[in-house]
């Protein structure tokens, strides 16, 4: 196989992984792992107040625990983006 041919079909491979990657959130995830915050790391990310975040809480995505709400980087992108 010649070094033409060679570039050619990691070019192909590296297309077909990035197509599979944007549709399979799970593969996306262990490539990229999601960063996780908590309340005020979140209010910072979306530059709104603590207090806002808690009111609107209902509406974005996120996990509870404990008494913790915790966010995804991912999670907070989508919900801006609807």
């Amino acid at each position: 196989m010649t070094d033409y041919e060679m570039r050619k079909m990691a070019k192909m491979q590296a297309e077909y992984l990035m197509t599979a990657l944007k549709s399979d959130d799970e593969l996306l995830d262990l490539m990229y792992p999601p960063r996780l915050m908590n309340i005020e790391e979140a209010a910072e990310y979306l530059r709104i107040p603590v207090g806002t975040l808690y009111q609107k809480a209902n509406e974005i995505p996120h996990e509870k625990v404990g008494k913790r709400l915790i966010f995804s980087d991912r999670g907070l992108i989508r919900w801006m983006n609807r």
